[in-house]
């Protein structure tokens, strides 16, 4: 197995002109040895080398062909060196004129030239890394500026990924909840695909996960082609004739309130380089001062809860209330604007409940308002929401759903109604609905007052229709 914590050595140039047990020396010095022709056959899509050495009998045109390849985006500032089996003090000069950090001229001590590549290495990590550190300071909080001013825990999290995907270059970046004991998870963001959102995953299929929220701790595999975490899952994908793109991948659990909550999942192409260890310590930090942000909106959002607790619940159905209601649009109104998302805002109105109520008494009435409550909130995923709008009707708010979205949840709720049983009913008797939907962004809607005045328009075109019963702000009288 590769062993990924040892630096990289790229070996160039005329092998003729190689030290005697040069390759020998570097392994036994510590390091990973590479070979190649000269850099234009390197690998590129591969790891970066953490260090260069260029063997050639003199300063000739092929070793300044390769110090110029030296100067390019992919190698630039790995540390490289010369090794010239003939030369003079001016050799030495033009090779480091022309861009290499070291060189030597024979004859040849083999530990020096391992020390001073370990030197050169140790110089650019010190380097590199300071630079790297001021730069992810100024990123942590950039992204948690951002993050801070989302109006919920999902857009949170949701800022998060998009955010590490976009810092770390990553294939995939994604959040999973991870209940204890389920063996099924929540995928509740994903930076390649912003637009899944709340879906379930079979966590067997990510033992990275499953370890990192048994261990509490962060998992990293370098490669899980040869990982034996994932020899199992390799032998799921032989079956299935499958071939994943993945080569690396990073568990980073996230604990709320002492337990872990859910992972951090980050995963890297197969023909991407392996996540450098600044890189992972960068997405623990992260992974931590999240924790810290989402504990601390839990406890905001406790609070809050707690204060509209009184006025926040109707007490006939258990949905929301007109002021939540209120309240409520007014968030996801502010948040459409501000991300440039779209929501549905539905009116529900049970049909013909003054006539139940008639034949049957208000007691019965209400009843159906209790069940009709209990399947909207039953049906409904976990960002959207219901509540009271009037005495028969109800308002949903659907974030991140377009118009069509809107009438597939009509449908749904719909086949809800058909399958329930309404003790004190006939199956004549089962209530039936009409709806009125507007979608945001809309040309009329400046204001939330206006998405109510254009959804109670298209519930009476929905009410006045025969067939579908669904009015839209689009759509004309039928």
């Amino acid at each position: 197995m590769t062993d990924y914590s040892r630096p990289r050595v790229l070996l160039l140039g005329d092998p003729a002109a190689r030290p005697e047990g040069i390759e020998r020396a570097l392994v036994r010095g510590g390091f990973q040895v590479t070979e190649a022709d000269h850099l234009a056959t390197a690998r590129p899509s591969g790891p970066v080398p953490d260090f260069i050495l260029i063997t050639s009998p003199a300063v000739n045109a092929a070793l300044t062909e390769e110090l110029e390849r030296l100067g390019g985006k992919h190698w630039h500032g790995v540390p490289s060196m010369v090794l010239l089996s003939a030369g003079d003090t001016d050799a030495a000069t033009r090779v480091l004129s022309q861009g290499a950090s070291d060189v030597m001229i024979a004859p040849f001590h083999l530990p020096e030239i391992i020390a001073r590549a370990h030197a050169r290495i140790r110089g650019r990590t010190d380097v590199v890394g300071m630079r790297q550190s001021s730069e992810q300071q100024e990123l942590l909080f950039d992204i948690f500026q951002e993050a801070s001013g989302a109006l919920r825990p999902d857009e949170i999290v949701q800022t998060l990924v998009r955010r590490v995907g976009e810092a770390l270059d990553l294939a995939r970046c994604s959040f999973v909840l991870t209940p204890p004991g389920e063996q099924m998870g929540r995928v509740m963001a994903v930076f390649e695909n912003p637009t899944v959102r709340d879906i379930q995953v079979d966590l067997s299929r990510y033992p990275e996960i499953i370890e990192a929220v048994r261990t509490e701790k962060p998992v990293f595999i370098p490669d899980v082609q040869e990982h034996p975490l994932f020899r199992g899952v390799r032998e799921r994908w032989s079956e299935q004739q499958l071939q994943p793109d993945v080569r690396s991948v990073v568990a980073l659990p996230v604990n709320l309130h002492g337990r872990t909550s859910g992972v951090f999942l980050l995963r890297t192409g197969a023909n991407d380089a392996i996540l450098s260890e600044q890189q992972l310590d960068f997405a623990g930090t992260l992974s931590k001062a999240a924790s810290r942000l989402l504990e601390t909106e839990e406890r905001r959002a406790g609070i809050y809860r707690r204060q509209m607790q009184a006025g926040a619940t109707d007490p006939l159905t258990g949905c929301g209330s007109l002021d939540a209601l209120d309240l409520r649009i007014r968030e996801e109104f502010e948040r459409a604007r501000r991300y440039a998302l779209s929501f549905s805002l539905i009116l529900l109105d049970v049909d013909a409940l003054r006539t139940l109520n008639e034949r049957f008494g208000t007691n019965t009435g209400d009843k159906v308002l209790v069940e009709m409550g209990t399947i909207l909130q039953r049906e409904l995923r976990a960002p959207d929401f219901v509540s009271r709008y009037g005495g028969d009707e109800f308002a949903l708010i659907l974030p991140e759903t377009d118009l069509d979205g809107a009438r597939r949840s009509v449908g749904r709720v719909r086949t809800r109604i058909s399958a329930h049983p309404f003790p004190d009913l006939n199956p004549d008797d089962r209530p039936r609905i009409s709806a009125g939907i507007v979608s945001f962004p809309h040309p009329s809607a400046l204001q939330t007052e206006d998405l109510f005045a254009l959804v109670e328009a298209a519930l009476l075109r929905g009410k006045a229709q025969t067939e579908e019963r669904i009015g839209t702000a689009e759509s004309v009288a039928a």
